[in-house]
């Protein structure tokens, strides 16, 4: 069985049913199983005509708009391998873009790429040295919709995820026909999906969240997608309220910043109906109470309540969701001991709430998955004690492409060594951090993200717009904490204030004297194509400036 036989059967026995109902500029289109597919068959037709076969690479780079879905599923039909990149943005440097396209274009092999005209015009010379096949959504249109039927097995690659790098190689996680399939049906018994639910999202299909959970999954399943742009969203948020009380959607995923943005931007004088809501799912590692726990504040009124928060640990590495909380029932909170964990990497019950780090359960594997928490040498760890989290399952992707070294470094004796670290408690998931972003001072392992949570609650700090960095000291043989915030404060006494808010809430939850706090105008920050605050470049660009010695673009640092 392949991803597209769902849908090709829908086509033939209900082609009026619907398949996205599509929200751009205050209009909604409804997009059906018939008009996906005939769509979808020109974009198929168009590849063979070109000379595109099967295994052929077909990478997509579009903006928001009902091309991204039939241009992916018409790769699929054509026996190709689609991927979505991120469409560029008048934030990022053409000539850094570029370098790190070319890379990525010539180590896929890529045999062809959907974009617009503009976009092909304007790059004309880039993309023909690599002797690239381009198509447009205009060539599409014109071309035929004769039906395909997709012959290779379950076990062909069916499409590549890629990483978010920012200026590096972008991994492209293969994932076969059956393994998306096994995925899909196991998430979909976790969650107890029926008849009637709607899924509604804005987040980008170039991630694994957007594409598996918000794509594929309901398409496969044939549940009716409401699609929204994520720069729409982003300058809007109320948007998805808005969507969810006027279509009476059921399901979204969100990353743990949106549930802060909802709650910051929507206008308190405005009120919306998300009684229909099953779930709202957190599905960006690590889940925070404190993120529900002000969401249910903020939105208890409009209908949100305990049962319809939910979490889930998920990665494109295993297509998508590793674990998921059960539907209708709250996620566990864990009130672990800071001294224990920071010291010996172990969790027991805090006995001072004040000295106590606390942790949100992302749920129990899904069927067909396995998780154990390992050392540093492999060896499983007992419950309560944090180490490296390790999957095994049905729905392993088949390896990076053609990137031999690093699929053998993550997978060893048919396991994935995630890199990200947690703990189980009672069969429950939990996760702490991610290895690389341990800083380790004095002896003591800090979470870089339990210092920009502590420093985000701090007035004068933009939630999400900080980071924070180790920076080795070789006088003292340990790294020391630098938090990297971006501030449109100009004022120098106002920003030495700012200055020992962080560095007291710093200690006041974690116990840790951070060396300084550096301000930096809106804009410095460099994110990942996927619009996450990238660690890596970040603390490059800090070292550079320091070497650089050239303070013009620091507003403020001590």
């Amino acid at each position: 069985m392949l991803v597209t036989d769902p849908v090709l059967q829908r086509y033939k026995q209900s082609p009026d049913s619907l398949f996205c109902q599509f929200v751009q500029r205050d209009s909604i289109r409804d997009i059906t199983c018939h008009e996906l597919v005939s769509k979808s068959m020109q974009y198929a037709n168009l590849y063979h005509r070109l000379g595109l076969t099967e295994g052929d690479i077909i990478l997509i780079i579009l903006k928001h708009s009902p091309d991204l879905y039939y241009s992916f599923l018409g790769a699929m039909l054509a026996e190709c391998i689609p991927s979505y990149l991120a469409y560029p943005t008048i934030k990022q440097i053409p000539e850094i873009y570029w370098k790190s396209q070319e890379k990525l274009f010539s180590r896929k092999s890529t045999k062809g790429l959907v974009a617009y005209n503009e976009y092909i015009t304007e790059h004309h010379e880039r993309i023909g040295a690599l002797g690239i096949h381009v198509i447009s959504p205009e060539d599409a249109q014109k071309s035929d919709s004769r039906e395909l039927n997709p012959a290779i097995s379950s076990s062909h690659t069916a499409l590549l995820q890629h990483s978010s790098g920012t200026t590096g190689y972008k991994k492209g996680v293969a994932l076969s026909h059956s393994a998306i399939l096994s995925q899909v049906e196991s998430y979909a018994r976790k969650n107890k999906f029926q008849t009637g639910n709607k899924i509604v999202s804005w987040l980008p299909l170039y991630h694994d969240m957007g594409l598996i959970a918000c794509f594929m999954l309901p398409v496969i399943l044939g549940i009716p997608i409401i699609s929204l742009d994520a720069f729409e969203w982003t300058g809007n948020p109320k948007l998805l309220f808005e969507v969810i009380d006027r279509l009476r959607c059921t399901h979204t995923w969100l990353p743990n910043f949106a549930f802060h943005h909802l709650s910051r931007t929507v206008p308190d004088n405005q009120a919306y109906d998300l009684s229909s809501m099953k779930a709202f799912i957190n599905c960006s590692e690590p889940c925070k109470p404190e993120t529900f726990e002000l969401f249910l504040e903020r939105f208890s009124s409009y209908g949100v309540s305990n049962e319809t928060l939910q979490t889930c640990y998920a990665m494109a590495e295993t297509v998508f969701a590793v674990t998921q909380t059960e539907p209708g029932k709250y996620p566990e909170v864990i009130n672990a001991d800071l001294d224990e964990l920071t010291m010996n990497q172990l969790v027991l019950p805090s006995i001072d709430n004040e000295a106590a780090i606390r942790f949100l359960s992302v749920g129990t594997p899904i069927d067909g998955l396995s998780v154990k928490i390992t050392d540093q040498d492999d060896h499983i760890l007992p419950d309560g004690n944090v180490g490296e989290i390790a999957i095994s399952g049905h729905c392993l992707f088949d390896g990076y492409y053609q990137l031999e070294t690093e699929t053998r470094e993550k997978i060893r004796d048919d396991w994935y060594f995630s890199g990200d670290l947690g703990f189980i408690k009672e069969g429950e998931l939990f996760i702490t951090g991610r290895k690389k972003d341990i800083i380790i001072i004095n002896g003591r392992n800090f979470y870089a993200h339990d210092i920009e949570s502590a420093a985000n609650s701090v007035h004068g700090i933009k939630p999400g717009r900080n980071v924070a960095v180790g920076i080795y000291n070789d006088q003292t043989g340990s790294e020391e904490v630098i938090l990297i915030a971006e501030t449109s404060i100009t004022d120098k006494n106002e920003l030495k204030k700012v200055n020992r808010g962080v560095k007291q809430q710093i200690i006041s939850e974690l116990n840790l004297m951070i060396k300084s706090v550096a301000f930096f105008p809106p804009g410095w920050l460099v994110k990942t194509s996927s619009g996450k605050i990238s660690r890596k470049e970040n603390t490059r660009k800090y070292i550079e400036h320091l070497g650089n010695n050239n303070p013009e673009r620091l507003v403020y640092e001590t």
